[in-house]
């Protein structure tokens, strides 16, 4: 019976570590997904104005327009690059892919929320036990 006390133990402190950590992550991942809503893929057009690269894209009926920061500059050449756009505010949009801040909570909330559930069924394994 000790061996069963002891893996009851080891899952409820997985189980706080766990849902304590993944449950707060999906939480905000889902707060992020909900602020910032889809990215849709896009074409941009990448411009050389006075030395400096512009990118030029057509969304939500309007043509917007925006210098490109430095991290683009340096893997976007002039003429047309893939990108996406915010569904919801089309004047946001990002050469190359969209940010992965959302995907990384949200994986690693499901992982530790996952491995906290594992660790609370586990916990509660000498009650069903005996």
């Amino acid at each position: 019976m000790q061996m069963l006390d002891t893996l009851a133990l080891v899952g409820e402190v997985l189980s706080w570590v766990g849902l304590g950590l993944g449950l707060p992550m999906l939480l905000i991942g889902v707060l992020i997904r909900t602020i910032e809503g889809p990215w849709l893929p896009a074409e941009i057009a990448i411009i050389e104005r006075d030395g400096a690269l512009l990118a030029r894209w057509f969304a939500g009926g309007d043509f917007h327009e925006r210098p490109l920061s430095r991290q683009e500059s340096a893997t976007a050449e002039a003429g047309w690059a893939d990108g996406v756009v915010s569904a919801n505010n089309p004047s946001h949009a990002r050469v190359g892919e969209p940010p992965h801040a959302r995907r990384v909570v949200l994986t690693l909330g499901i992982v530790f929320a996952g491995v906290g559930f594992a660790g609370l069924v586990v916990s509660l394994l000498p009650l069903l036990w005996s």
